[in-house]
C-alpha cells in the first residue's frame, strides 16, 4: 500500500472512529501533520495570542514547515500507529473504501 493510501486510510479512521482520550498536544500534532500533508506549508500570518485556538492550530501547522507532503503523510500514519498498533484492523475501517 502506498504512503498516500495509508494516509487516506489513517485519516478516515481519525475522522470516523469514536473519540479517543488524547491531550490537546496530541490533537494539535495530528492537526499540524494533516494540514502539512494535505495543503503544504502554513499559509497566512500568525493569529494574535488572544486567539488561543487559532494560534495553537497555526503554531502546530507551522512546526512542520518545510516538511514534504509525503513525509508529513508518513509521520501522520506513524502517529496513528503509535496510538494503536492494530489500527488497520479497526472496526470503523470495514466501511472504508478508496
Amino acid at each position: 500500500m502506498s504512503t498516500q493510501e495509508l494516509f487516506e486510510k489513517a485519516s478516515y479512521l481519525v475522522k470516523h472512529a469514536p473519540a479517543k482520550e488524547s491531550t490537546n498536544e496530541e490533537k494539535l500534532k495530528v492537526y499540524g501533520l494533516f494540514k502539512q500533508a494535505t495543503v503544504g506549508d502554513v499559509e497566512g500570518s500568525q493569529p494574535w495570542a488572544v486567539q488561543v485556538e487559532a494560534r495553537a492550530k497555526w503554531d502546530a501547522w507551522a512546526a512542520n514547515k518545510g516538511m514534504s507532503k509525503e513525509d508529513a503523510q508518513k509521520k501522520y500514519v506513524e502517529h496513528v500507529a503509535a496510538g494503536d498498533a492494530k489500527w488497520q484492523e479497526h472496526e470503523v475501517l470495514k466501511n472504508y473504501s478508496k
